[in-house]
């Protein structure tokens, strides 16, 4: 099973440059401003991809989502793309890949109180201690320490995140937000991966991540 997975658009995508495979995985901030408007030109390009399976863990920029739900995830549904972790709604907290993995979805941040999907890193560690059995972790914000340096010296990933994956040790985790830091690393036998397009300039940079399972 082939993953292709990116974050951190914020624009319509070229989809010739997206790589073909099996399951699309997109990490959060989709949009730029989250006004209907933004969103719906992402649907556009999102509905033209051929991925047979097409995931989606909103982010920070992502209002359209925390404001609307319902109606986002009817749209997204409409184009073929699956929404893996939703506040308020558990059905929507995780995904079963064909291969039987499962896909956790976390799309919240963590010191953003006007942006959405801001939670504590308190409320994190509660939320992550009732899962159970997770294979992939699809998050916005990265985990403490792991590819979350914007400046030398500053790390802004979430402390709870690196606890999961230290002790839960999924095989895969892909996040971005910091467009600073995209790269793979190694760490507690996990591969992390920041797979933001976008680099600090807002341009698209940095391509779609390819992962052989």
């Amino acid at each position: 099973m082939r993953i292709v997975a990116t974050s951190d658009t914020h624009y319509t995508v070229d989809v010739k440059t997206i790589p073909d495979g099996d399951v699309f995985m997109h990490c959060g901030d989709l949009m730029r401003t989250g006004y209907p408007s933004d969103f719906e030109k992402q649907l556009e390009w999102l509905a033209e991809l051929p991925h047979e399976i097409k995931l989606f863990t909103p982010g920070n920029h992502d209002f359209h989502l925390k404001v609307y739900p319902g109606p986002a995830l009817q749209q997204l549904r409409d184009v073929g793309v699956w929404v893996v972790g939703l506040p308020g709604n558990e059905n929507y907290s995780t995904y079963k890949l064909p291969n039987g993995m499962n896909v956790l979805g976390l799309p919240y941040v963590t010191n953003l109180p006007r942006w959405a999907f801001n939670e504590t890193d308190a409320y994190l560690g509660e939320f992550l201690a009732r899962q159970r059995s997770i294979d992939i972790v699809m998050s916005h914000a990265p985990p403490k320490h792991i590819l979350d340096s914007p400046k030398p010296g500053i790390n802004v990933g979430i402390q709870a995140y690196r606890d999961f994956a230290r002790y839960h040790k999924p095989e895969h985790w892909f996040f971005g937000h910091i467009h600073e830091c995209y790269g793979h690393e190694v760490q507690f036998g996990t591969e992390f991966w920041n797979v933001a397009m976008c680099d600090r300039s807002y341009k698209h940079s940095n391509p779609a991540v390819v992962v052989d399972l």
